[in-house]
């Protein structure tokens, strides 16, 4: 436990030292975050069909569901999720499993009225997601341009070229397939999804090799799985994404930043049933930001082996495996898993999300 904070004070120190510099002076770190923070849904019944789908669409999420959803439990939400993404402080995050982009921007208001600052700029398409969820991307630097694509039935694949200090950076947010149901079709979905992916990130380095690429997500698959590491081609070693750069083109391997977290604190979701700690989430970099800043390549480099974590302060964790504290509905079964009395089967966790953040800070190069 001592490691893991100390990784994680480390990674967020440099919150303070760069709110400390005069507005006026070049910026020279980037905090970058991706957090699925579990259906951040709004109270409100805005379709009980999804209009994309023909499936259900949000009308469970309303205080006659089995959810139990309120307008005062949406709030507290946000209120959680706030706290968690203060305490990060990320100039760019990545969510998952949001409703529209009305519960992003009031994460933002919730931030800015509480903690007193801002992450004003938000890149959102609705998706055709049979849940409704979406991926979105909230910034403190403007959003210069964004693209989506998607198929029916899945999230899809939202970029945004963000104008940073000068500089471009275009982030990639994803939200690959489950792995709830047919294990072969998710697998095969999820190799889409990652080819996708591949395929936009190839084509902005083909028009410029020193292009600042960073793709965030929730991939839905470990780091070394056939989707990451076959179909993406993002490797979780930097020598071998740096070495790939010697090859021709087509060859070229990503960096899964989550490599350089050491195996026992990577993980970022537990799967209850096997009781068993997963990397689902991810942030993967093009090789060139692996280069010395002090070197020829993209204005903005991946940071030090010790300046990306996952982001998990005790009051986020549950249990004695310290799995994430979720705010959820609990079951008679949940509720009753403390050994304790077991408590009303319609009340709340009092937690976040059932994911853990990633949060990893890149450094501006040398002129």
């Amino acid at each position: 436990m001592k490691v893991r904070l100390a990784r994680i004070a480390a990674v967020a120190a440099v919150v303070f030292a760069t709110a400390a510099t005069s507005a006026f002076a070049r910026l020279e770190t980037l905090r970058i975050a991706n957090y699925n923070v579990e259906n951040l849904f709004d109270a409100t019944v805005n379709s009980p069909t999804n209009p994309l789908t023909g499936e259900p669409g949000d009308a469970e999420w309303s205080a006659s569901s089995w959810r139990r959803w309120t307008e005062a439990r949406y709030r507290t939400k946000l209120a959680k999720l706030a706290w968690v993404v203060d305490k990060m402080k990320p100039d760019i995050l990545v969510v998952e499993e949001v409703e529209n982009a009305a519960v992003c921007r009031a994460l933002a208001d919730e931030i800015e009225r509480t903690y007193h600052w801002s992450i004003p700029h938000l890149a959102h398409r609705e998706s055709p997601d049979p849940r409704g969820i979406d991926v979105a991307i909230l910034s403190r630097y403007p959003v210069k341009k964004v693209s989506y694509s998607a198929k029916t039935g899945r999230r899809g694949l939202l970029a945004a070229d963000l104008e940073v200090d000068g500089t471009v950076v275009t982030v990639f947010a994803n939200h690959w397939k489950s792995q709830i149901g047919n294990a072969k079709e998710n697998a095969r979905v999820r190799g889409d999804e990652a080819a996708k992916l591949r395929e936009a990130m190839l084509a902005r380095l083909k028009a410029d090799p020193d292009a600042v690429l960073v793709a965030l997500g929730d991939f839905n698959e470990n780091m070394d799985g056939p989707a990451m590491a076959e179909s993406l081609r993002a490797a979780g070693d930097r020598d071998e994404a740096l070495s790939s750069l010697r090859g021709d083109f087509s060859s070229i391997k990503f960096f899964n930043l989550v490599g350089d977290i050491p195996e026992k604190e990577r993980g970022t979701y537990f799967y209850a049933r096997w009781k068993t700690w997963n990397t689902l989430d991810g942030i993967v970099v093009q090789p060139r930001m692996l280069l010395p800043a002090s070197s020829g390549g993209p204005a903005w480099r991946a940071g030090a082996p010790g300046e990306t974590a996952a982001f998990k302060l005790p009051q986020m964790q549950w249990g004695s495996d310290g799995r994430p504290n979720a705010f959820r509905r609990m079951r008679k079964y949940e509720a009753g898993s403390s050994g304790g009395k077991v408590a009303d089967e319609g009340a709340y966790t009092d937690g976040y999300s059932d994911h853990f953040p990633l949060l990893t800070v890149l450094h501006r190069a040398s002129d």
